[in-house]
């Protein structure tokens, strides 16, 4: 006669270990995000000497990679990664809002993913928060995904400018979009239709007890 509810009891356990332990990462992610952007933001804006990754270039052939091998017919480098000293406030601004951007989105989704672990933990997953908060996650998802790639284009473009670098084989504007974000946030966005149908349910099934 035992034998049911101490197992009905172990699985609810072990539920709610794995839960709490999601919740937990899910949580710390977001605050190592957090610390991370603005560790990296302060140090744009403050630091003399800035490092820029990944900044496109244009056809610009690699001697050294071409001549390494006879196997090899064309080598072009597509970035390159800058170190500078004394560049203005306005594109240090730009990069600093375009790494910010670009951590929301996870940021967001993080918190999100915390708070449905603690609903499935008090035993109420269904909910207006819930649909809310999934749904919010989707719009930034999308939002700072697609945003923090225009800011940090026209933020090269701003230094290429400045370091008279389209000589170099830097483009004075370029911007390649990836709709990755969009992916995600249509994603979320079905998450949430699902979650609101499931808070339907859940106040039916209410309604008939």
């Amino acid at each position: 006669m035992t034998e049911a509810p101490t197992a009905t009891r172990a699985a609810s356990l072990v539920e709610k270990t794995v839960l709490g332990v999601i919740a937990g990462v899910a949580g710390a992610i977001a605050v190592v995000d957090l610390v991370g952007v603005s560790i990296r933001s302060a140090v744009l804006v403050t630091s003399p000497a800035i490092t820029i990754p990944s900044m496109r270039l244009r056809s610009v052939d690699a001697p050294a990679v071409l001549a390494a091998s006879s196997n090899i017919s064309e080598a072009q480098y597509d970035t390159v990664t800058l170190t500078t000293v004394g560049l203005s406030l306005s594109p240090r601004l730009l990069l600093a809002i375009a790494d910010g951007l670009a951590v929301l989105g996870p940021i967001v989704l993080c918190i999100a993913v915390a708070w449905l672990c603690v609903r499935l933990f008090i035993g109420r997953p269904f909910g207006t928060a819930a649909t809310w908060g999934i749904g919010v996650a989707a719009i930034t998802v999308m939002a700072g995904g697609l945003l923090s790639q225009a800011v940090r284009a026209n933020a090269f473009s701003e230094i290429a400018y400045e370091l008279d670098l389209a000589s170099a084989g830097a483009p004075t504007f370029e911007m390649s979009i990836d709709l990755a974000p969009l992916g995600w946030a249509f994603a979320l966005a079905v998450v949430a239709g699902a979650f609101e149908i499931g808070q339907r349910l859940q106040r039916d099934t209410e309604g008939l007890v």
